[in-house]
């Protein structure tokens, strides 16, 4: 406050630069796109080289239709635009681009906020949400949501809505400029108020059952992993007793001696050590099964028994 008593008791500014962003006095020339002097018949406070001062209240920020529709506000029927100025949106761009001579043109209408109203929601009837031209609720603030709805924030209720037959509509909170586009926030959906706690019961029976699937789920990918574990262990087990080498408990080493040099003789203990190596590959294993299947006959049902314990390499 003291400052503002401090300038308020200078004189005017003489030089054009001082007053671009002065705390109490505005020019035409440093006004932006979106700012206005209003009302038009504002009072002169003086002239800075053939320039009119005007006080800097006088300078208002002005917005499109869209924009004051955001702050819960609508322009009144009738209001002409106050400033037209040249708009930078991506549909606004490409209709200049598709006509040469509409490159300069200002299509975009600005209005004051004098020109506006508060919002006024609509009612809904017969269950019905009322919805705007793109089939959403714009709800950029809790004033915004129609007479007779509520907002419930449940992630996938509109495909549950759908199969109860109620009507459900997406609330559209804000945009958000991404990738060169304006692409909308929605946060939840707008449902009519006699149906809310219908929805909610429905949802919450829905997710008990999601959950209830997952848990079985988990539960049956858990015990199949441990049927392969075990029947892999199994596997290993039979392998182990088919074709693993049977050794003979060690001997003293007093003996150890001895055999050694009945080795190195060529005696008969190296013949059997060869000979239970050659029967412990599965070749050889194989035939001697076939010569004691010719010894000992066995019936059809023996035989199917048998092959049904074998490998498929087993069975070639």
């Amino acid at each position: 406050l003291q400052f503002q008593v401090k300038l308020q008791d200078q004189p005017l500014p003489t030089a054009i630069g001082e007053y671009k962003n002065h705390p109490l006095y505005a020019l035409k020339r440093h006004l932006l796109k979106y700012q206005a002097i209003y009302p038009e018949s504002a009072a002169v406070l003086g002239y800075c080289r053939g320039e009119a001062v005007y006080s800097r209240d006088c300078v208002h920020t002005l917005h499109s239709k869209d924009t004051w529709l955001k702050q819960a506000r609508v322009v009144r029927i009738g209001e002409v635009p106050y400033k037209m100025v040249k708009g930078f949106s991506n549909q606004a761009r490409k209709a200049r681009l598709a006509e040469p001579a509409n490159r300069d043109k200002e299509d975009l209408a600005l209005f004051g906020r004098w020109q506006t109203e508060d919002y006024q929601p609509p009612i809904a009837v017969d269950g019905k949400v009322p919805r705007n031209e793109y089939g959403n609720v714009y709800l950029f603030l809790p004033s915004m949501l129609p007479i007779g709805c509520v907002q419930l924030r449940l992630p996938n209720l509109n495909r549950l809505a759908r199969k109860l037959d109620i009507d459900c509509a997406q609330a559209i909170t804000g945009f958000d400029f991404h990738g060169g586009y304006s692409h909308p926030v929605t946060d939840g959906y707008v449902v009519c108020e006699e149906y809310k706690e219908v929805l909610i019961a429905a949802w919450e029976n829905e997710q008990a059952e999601i959950e209830k699937k997952e848990k079985e789920k988990r539960e049956k990918r858990a015990l199949g992993n441990w049927k392969l574990l075990t029947k892999g262990l199994l596997i290993r087990e039979r392998l182990k007793q088919r074709y693993s080498i049977k050794t003979e408990p060690s001997a003293p080493e007093t003996e150890k001696g001895a055999r050694c040099s009945s080795d190195e003789e060529g005696g008969p203990s190296s013949e059997t050590a060869v000979g239970n190596v050659a029967i412990s590959w599965p070749q050889n294993r194989q035939l001697e099964k076939k010569k004691e299947e010719e010894k000992t006959r066995k019936s059809k049902r023996e035989k199917k028994g048998e092959a049904a314990q074998l490998f498929p390499f087993e069975k070639l």
